[in-house]
């Protein structure tokens, strides 16, 4: 399970592969995060056809595993217009900050927990 402030997403994109660590617009609203709590940051390429220029940029708690058995970090995001079908996609800055361990052939992402080992499987689409 993945939680960003405290509220469930269930689909989240974690590319090992990429520098970005963002928000949809849509997942910002559902967090019911303020646009004026939004901090200025660059435009970026990659996510939509062209350079995206985020609305800002937002620090949260991101929280993977259940209680008992978990591990949270406070991640900044981009927030932007992405139009794709995930509401967060989480690069390698923020796999680092929670010492993830990716297996992309197994779509499998483990890290060290409050108790244990955090186990996290996603789809065929690398959702978790």
């Amino acid at each position: 399970m993945t939680t960003i402030s405290n509220v469930v997403v269930t689909k989240m994109r974690i590319d090992g592969g990429a520098g970005l660590k963002v928000l949809s617009v849509e997942t910002i609203d559902m967090l019911q995060v303020p646009y004026d709590q939004l901090l200025p940051t660059r435009s970026f390429p990659g996510v939509a056809r062209g350079s995206t220029t985020p609305p800002g940029q937002v620090r949260l708690p991101v929280t993977f595993g259940k209680r008992g058995n978990c591990r949270t970090k406070l991640i900044d995001f981009d927030v932007a217009h992405i139009g794709l079908p995930h509401n967060a996609i989480l690069g390698y800055p923020a796999l680092t900050k929670f010492m993830a361990v990716t297996r992309p052939g197994y779509i499998v992402i483990k890290m060290p927990g409050s108790g244990d080992i955090v186990t996290m499987v996603g789809d065929m689409k690398g959702v978790v």
